[in-house]
Formats: C-alpha cells, sequence, structure tokens
C-alpha cells in the first residue's frame, strides 16, 4: 500500500511502514510541507500500529537521511519574535512523542547524513542502522541554536552527559564508526543493502506479541526518569496485562504441544 504525499513517500508492505523523506536535491530539510507531512505520515502510521502494521522504517531519498531544519524557512522564522518559535516547537514535540509513543519498533535507516533534527530522529527510533556513508552532527550551534527535537533529552540518555555535552557544544561530525562505539548506532550496514537489512530486520517483529512490544515500550522508555518503585510497579502491571492476552496463552499451548514457537528471533532471520 502506497499513500500520497509531496515531500515523502509512505509505502506499507508485509506490515512494514517505510516513510522516506523525499527532498533528496536538498537533502531531506525537516522544514515547511516536509515537516507537515511527516507529522501525518506519523499519525497515519499511529491508526495500524500493532494491527496492520508490525514495525516502521524511516529513511531518507539521495545522499542525506536529514539535513535538519530547512534553512529558507529558519531565516523567515528568525525574524518572527520567540513566540512563534515557542509554538512551532511545541508543534515539533507533538509530532516527536506521537514518534517515541507508537506502540511498535520504530527503525531508522540512516542512509548519509543525519544532521540537526535529523540526528533527532535517529535518536528518537528505538533502533539506529546505518550505512557505512552515515554521519552524525548536533549542527545547531553552527548557526546559533541549540538542539531541538528531543535531542536535549535524548542525546545524555544515549551516550551520557559530558559526551552529549562534547557533541552539541563542539558541533562536530561523527562517522558511523563512531556512533557505533557510542551506542548511537545498533548496526552498520553495506550502503547498497541498508533498506534491504532494515526491512527484513523490521518483518522479523511480524509473529511477536502487540501487546508485549507495546507494554515494554511504554515501560523502558520513561525508565530514567521513574523510581525503583515506579519501574517495579510499572513491571508488574505490564506483566498482569500480557499475561491475560490471548497471546500468551497461544504461545503456551504450542510450548506444551511441543510446536515451533510464534516468534523466534532467531528462526526469522
Amino acid at each position: 500500500m502506497v499513500s500520497t504525499y509531496k515531500e515523502l513517500m509512505l509505502e506499507t508492505h508485509e506490515g512494514v511502514a517505510t516513510i522516506t523523506f523525499n527532498r533528496p536535491e536538498a537533502r531531506n530539510p525537516l522544514g515547511g510541507l516536509l515537516r507537515e507531512e511527516f507529522a501525518d505520515a506519523v499519525v497515519e502510521i499511529g491508526k495500524a500500529a500493532g494491527d496492520t502494521i508490525s514495525a516502521v522504517i524511516l529513511t531518507g531519498a539521495g545522499k542525506a537521511f536529514c539535513a535538519g531544519g530547512d534553512i529558507h524557512v529558519l531565516r523567515e522564522m528568525s525574524g518572527k519574535g520567540p513566540d512563534v518559535m515557542r509554538a512551532r516547537m511545541k508543534e515539533s514535540h507533538a509530532t516527536l512523542e506521537r514518534w517515541l509513543d507508537l506502540p511498535i519498533p520504530t527503525i531508522a535507516a540512516v542512509n548519509g547524513a543525519a544532521a540537526g533534527a535529523g540526528f533527532s530522529l535517529a535518536l528518537a527510533s528505538d533502533f539506529v542502522l546505518a550505512s557505512e556513508r552515515a554521519k552524525f552532527v548536533m549542527s545547531f550551534g553552527r548557526i546559533g541554536l541549540v538542539p531541538d527535537w528531543g535531542a536535549m533529552y535524548l542525546l545524555p540518555r544515549q551516550v551520557g552527559l559530558q559526551r552529549a555535552k562534547e557533541l552539541v557544544l563542539t558541533a562536530r561530525m561523527i562517522d558511523a564508526e563512531e556512533a557505533l562505539s557510542y551506542g548511537l548506532v545498533l548496526e552498520i550496514v553495506a550502503h547498497e543493502n541498508l533498506l534491504d537489512q532494515a526491512q527484513a530486520f523490521a518483518r522479523r517483529f511480524a509473529n511477536a506479541s502487540p501487546d508485549a512490544i507495546r507494554l515494554a515500550k511504554e515501560i523502558m522508555g520513561p525508565a530514567f526518569e521513574s523510581s525503583r518503585e515506579d519501574a517495579l510497579d510499572a513491571e508488574a502491571d505490564g506483566q498482569a496485562a500480557a499475561n491475560a492476552s490471548a497471546y500468551h496463552k497461544a504461545a503456551l499451548d504450542r510450548f506444551l504441544a511441543k510446536e515451533p514457537a510464534l516468534f523466534d528471533w532467531e528462526r526469522d532471520s
């Protein structure tokens, strides 16, 4: 299934949705229409997530994943005052939170430069698969801005506060190997195989319990802010809900009958 947008492509095949930012001539900047269409696409995916869609991939057309903000839009915004920018950021944050809260695995297939907000969107994804051509840069400081699209929250939680400050304050670019060493990337993939690998990775979730995936994401999402007591309570509540699911009963029945498991990551590779 293909949904119609102008500056991105949204395709769904075998339960995997793929969003492709599609302004390659401009390096896929997240501004103007593309920003609005990404918001709409996330809402569209959310309606089918856990039902007909079991995972979603985000990637970019051409040589870049996402170049961050559109410089021409930023130029326009610079003269409109802080209230206008704050309102725009609140809209972006609403989209970011919908992406973070999708009840299915989200996979960033970073095919090239992930700059500024593009880096932020990779951080906001559950898994990052990177081409050997991928580059990551918190480029905001180069134009006198601070990180946005959740980077101030997400980056320190992934790399620690000192490294996050270094990446933000220097605004230096790192390659895929360095990103891997910081835990920002799960795996580096040959460039020509990136999308195929990402789709194969995503398809392996097809037979997983939608309830278990949703609950695990809900519980782990705020893990760094939760007290031990709150985390254990959330774990108990989640396990109680998962235990009552039809999927769990069917999985137990198959195990006791010595039948193949519904979900087996190694088998389905």
